[in-house]
């Protein structure tokens, strides 16, 4: 018996006095015992079975030698393995079966566990504790240790499964061998296997006795450098009995249990002659006390019986008694099942025989029902029911501390409630923790280091998820937590920051007055808009002088102003797009382009009718005369107002957001429909321009006085260079170029146009005056 059980056994002779001494509880019926040692061996657990339904001390099979007492219930404490073996037994005979230990979820299966029930919760609980508690550390990285049998086998499955789907790995799993097979050789792999790993939390799977041999052969809480996670519930003390010296930072999930002070009083008080079992009694008051209390049996002047008022008032260690509490609840659990049965018999018959009322025809089948109803309030005040035949309690959370004097103390650091609510089943005090010296903050057991937010994990090829890479984000995506496996696009609208953890809004460009590109362009715009009201205000001035009347002042007008108009226009580009601009800085380049180059064309053609009709034969001379030039102008210009027109009404202009030319910036443009309408306008005027090339081309022997075909031509071959280059460069362009480059182009033909038609005309006025004389215009028409 190890030295806890004795706890529990005395808790079972205490329940049961004080239920006996209880007259509200079974009057007139006395509680008793038998008590068999499971062992720690299949084998010897199940002649125990036989033993307790022989009534003997010998093994008789479907036998009851027993005439004066009647087994209603077996209460018990074993292994989940041993207590599976047991519950098939006494399914066989149907007695019920009460553990106080078993928590093996198989067990929860009424259909084939019919019989059995438990003051324990399932030990899924406890799962769900191991993996909250793992993951509120941060312990993605740990190894498990686990014995040797069938229910150890399916609980790892489960653990397993369960660490995995919240993002845990488990670096080794180490099977420990039968308690009787502990070779030197086995030894040493497990231990090899420890001190080799990378993983700093280990768990420690199995029941106390599993645990405890553990200990005594491998020692692994010697084992530095590792947090010890242990679900036996059971004390630390039973380790410090068996080691020398251990390591702090272990673990431990118990069940909460309430400390009952008659208890504490009873085992103080108790008697060691009341429980003759050799040596047991005072290897476990050995313990208890620590070799401090005033009855310590090492003393060889104790007689045993000094166990009274001394023993009352030392200062023993009753911190942890074990499953005392439970096995507590598991009597008052059997007692109050046992009441209602007793209360449905018949006063007449429960007096009739007051030795016997009727208890010597109990059947275990028949309390069975009792105890799937069995609802009550215990004397510490907690109530006591089962839930599809077990019961749910808290676990609370221990801390092993010890000292250079090999003394211990187990500290309270936290709880898990499986009930609550999600966030806030666990219950943590981090600082109340003592780790193990290696460890100066809180221990960290990954495969690999955190990926920082910025970064995104890469597994490593024939590795667990949890060995990894860190990579940075693609472009244009992020990752705002550590260990993230894909990274988040952001939004068309955002982009990434520098350090690629937050999606920002892009900013929004647009050619402006702003951008160093938008203030030369806007200055040569005005430029060359004041040059041709400069050019304007010459000819207007100089109105009456020859060479303005020779070269047709009206057209020359018209073709001044439009130029002036299309270099304002100009400006329009620099702006943020609207509805309107978009569609007006198209439509007024075109048209007054459209009004330029046909004045052109108007001008050259009159030139051209205008000496053929002196040639004889031709019947030219109605062509000669002041409207005609205005019905070309007017004409050729109309035909570019309809197609704006048709543009406005067929597919109106509209604002894009251009959010895949530039990473990080949303630009602000006129939409594709719009860039479609420019091309037919700009289509327009190459063809006005190609008809006013031919027309030059033919007036080219004409006097040179009125003969502008040279000038025309080369103006219109800057035109053709100018959006010859333009198109290619435009298609290239992103961004805010694209604007730039066709405000550019639209400044290139208008000042290539006023610099070559009316700079050699200022020439002559302001530098050469005596040659805008009517003497020299008509010598040189002849």
């Amino acid at each position: 018996m190890l030295l806890e059980d004795f706890y529990n056994f005395l808790s079972l002779v205490f329940t049961v006095d004080e239920i006996n001494r209880n007259p509200k509880i079974l009057p007139n019926v006395t509680l008793g015992y038998n008590v068999y040692d499971s062992y720690v061996d299949l084998f010897r657990t199940v002649q125990g079975a036989v033993r307790i339904f022989s009534g003997n001390t010998k093994q008789y099979p479907n036998y009851n030698c027993d005439n004066y007492s009647v087994l209603a219930a077996v209460i018990e404490g074993m292994a989940s393995s041993f207590s599976i073996q047991y519950a098939k037994i006494f399914d066989i005979y149907k007695y019920p079966q009460i553990s106080f230990m078993s928590q093996e979820p198989l067990q929860s299966n009424k259909l084939y566990f019919p019989y059995f029930y438990r003051t324990v919760p399932s030990e899924k609980t406890l799962y769900s504790a191991i993996v909250e508690l793992l993951k509120i550390f941060g312990w993605m990285w740990v190894g498990i240790i686990y014995p040797d049998d069938d229910g150890s086998i399916n609980a790892l499955k489960i653990i397993k499964n369960m660490i995995v789907e919240n993002g845990g790995c488990i670096e080794f799993i180490k099977l420990v061998p039968s308690i009787n097979d502990f070779t030197p050789e086995r030894i040493k792999d497990i231990e090899q296997t420890i001190v080799k790993s990378t993983a700093n939390v280990i768990l420690v799977y199995g029941s106390k006795n599993y645990v405890y041999y553990l200990e005594l052969n491998v020692h692994i809480s010697n084992i530095p450098g590792k947090v010890w996670i242990h679900t036996a519930d059971s004390s630390f003390r039973m380790f410090n009995s068996i080691n020398d010296t251990n390591v702090n930072g272990s673990l431990r999930f118990i069940l909460q249990k309430n400390e009952n002070p008659e208890f504490i009083k009873f085992i103080k008080q108790v008697n060691p002659s009341r429980f003759p079992t050799g040596n047991t009694f005072t290897t476990w008051w050995d313990e208890l006390c620590e070799n401090r209390c005033p009855f310590n049996p090492r003393n060889r002047n104790c007689t045993g019986v000094e166990s009274g008022r001394k023993i009352l008032y030392s200062h023993c260690n009753l911190r942890f008694t074990g499953m005392s509490y439970i096995v507590y609840n598991s009597v008052y659990t059997v007692a109050y099942a046992l009441h209602e049965m007793y209360q449905e018999i018949p006063l007449s018959e429960r007096l009739r025989d007051r030795n016997k009322l009727k208890f010597q025809d109990l059947k275990g089948w028949k309390l069975n029902k009792y105890l799937k109803k069995v609802n009550f309030t215990n004397p510490m005040g907690q109530d006591i029911f089962f839930s599809d035949g077990e019961i749910s309690l808290v676990y609370d959370i221990y801390n092993a501390i010890y000292y250079p004097n090999l003394s211990i103390n187990s500290i309270k650091i936290g709880s898990f409630n499986y009930h609550a609510p999600p966030g806030r089943q666990i219950v943590l005090n981090k600082s109340a923790i003592v780790w193990e010296n290696k460890f100066t903050k809180i221990p960290r057991s990954v495969c690999s280091e955190s990926c920082l937010p910025g970064n995104r994990t890469s597994v490593r090829k024939g590795q667990p998820v949890c060995c990894y890479d860190c990579l940075p984000c693609p472009e244009g995506q992020i990752s705002n937590q550590s260990d993230m496996a894909v990274c988040t696009k952001c939004p068309e609208d955002e982009w990434p920051n520098d350090q690629k953890t937050e999606c920002i809004k892009k900013v929004i460009i647009y050619l402006s007055y702003e951008d160093p590109i938008g203030v030369v362009l806007t200055f040569i715009a005005v430029l060359f808009s004041a040059l041709s009201a400069v050019v304007l205000g010459i000819f207007m001035k100089n109105r009456q002088t020859p060479i303005v009347k020779a070269n047709n002042r009206d057209l020359s007008y018209l073709i001044l102003l439009s130029l002036m108009i299309s270099c304002l226009c100009c400006l329009i580009f620099i702006e943020r797009p609207e509805r309107a601009t978009c569609f007006l800085r198209q439509a007024i380049f075109g048209i007054t382009f459209a009004i330029s180059v046909s004045s052109l064309l108007a001008k050259t053609l009159i030139v051209v009718i205008a000496f053929n009709a002196t040639k004889p034969g031709k019947n030219l001379r109605k062509w000669v005369g002041a409207k005609v030039p205005k019905y070309i102008v007017f004409t050729f210009s109309c035909i570019q107002v309809f197609i704006c027109i048709m543009w406005l009404f067929i597919s109106p202009p509209s604002i894009y957001y251009n959010k895949q030319s530039e990473v990080a910036r949303i630009i602000v443009e006129c939409d594709k429909e719009s860039a479609i309408a420019f091309y037919i306008i700009l289509g327009y005027l190459c063809i006005l321009a190609s008809i006013s090339f031919l027309v030059a081309f033919f007036a080219r022997k004409l006097p040179d006085t009125f003969n502008d075909a040279k000038l025309i031509t080369f103006s219109m071959l800057v035109f053709f260079s100018v959006w010859s280059f333009f198109i290619p460069t435009y298609l290239s362009a992103k961004g805010t170029s694209t604007v730039a480059v066709e405000v550019f182009a639209i400044l290139a033909s208008s000042s290539g146009m006023l610099c070559s038609i009316f700079a050699p005309k200022c020439y002559i006025i302001l530098v050469k005056p005596q040659k805008n004389r009517k003497t020299f215009v008509l010598k040189g028409t002849m």
